[in-house]
């Protein structure tokens, strides 16, 4: 338990570990998208339940054939994170503004799907409006910002404070 977590941030943990998740090995990442826009699976890594990292699929975000950018998916939940998020995004600079970021997360719902996910987590910091945009866009739902606890390895990166946002993905069709 981090030392600044707060009884809601314990027990907005303690729900988020209650999702549902099914992760019986990884599953075939073809068909994210088409020719035009769509995610490539460039790296998958297993669970490291020493560090408590969830298993994870590393996508590359192409555009018109070109990489505009990087998504991954953490499929399950740990304490961690909780602060770190269960997507994560980048679009590289010359891309950014074009809705790249929030394409490449509704790419993977079947994915997610496929896993029994129903939410996730999504996090960034305070100070990224762009990132924040992703998620409001997206209709995921700020829960809280979270002081991280000092023995996270953000903190040790840096970071003090994250959004912490739900998306509910059962919300848009099949």
């Amino acid at each position: 338990m981090g030392l600044f977590e707060t009884p809601q941030i314990r027990k907005e943990i303690a729900r988020c570990t209650a999702l549902p998740v099914v992760f019986e090995g990884f599953l075939d990442t073809n068909g994210l998208g088409d020719e035009a826009f769509g995610l490539v699976c460039v790296e998958k890594y297993p669970a490291d339940l020493i560090r408590g990292y969830s298993p994870s699929y590393n996508f590359i975000i192409k555009a018109g054939g070109m990489r505009v950018g990087a998504v991954s998916l953490r499929v399950g939940f740990t304490r961690s994170l909780f602060y770190s998020g269960q997507i994560g995004y980048a679009v590289d600079a010359p891309h950014r503004g074009q809705g790249y970021a929030g394409r490449a997360c509704r790419l993977m719902i079947p994915l997610m799907r496929a896993h029994g996910m129903t939410k996730v987590l999504i996090t960034n910091n305070p100070e990224n409006t762009a990132s924040r945009r992703v998620c409001e866009k997206l209709g995921a739902k700020l829960l809280c910002v979270a002081r991280i606890p000092r023995s996270h390895e953000l903190y040790r990166a840096g970071d003090r404070y994250k959004n912490i946002f739900e998306w509910d993905i059962e919300q848009y069709d099949s």
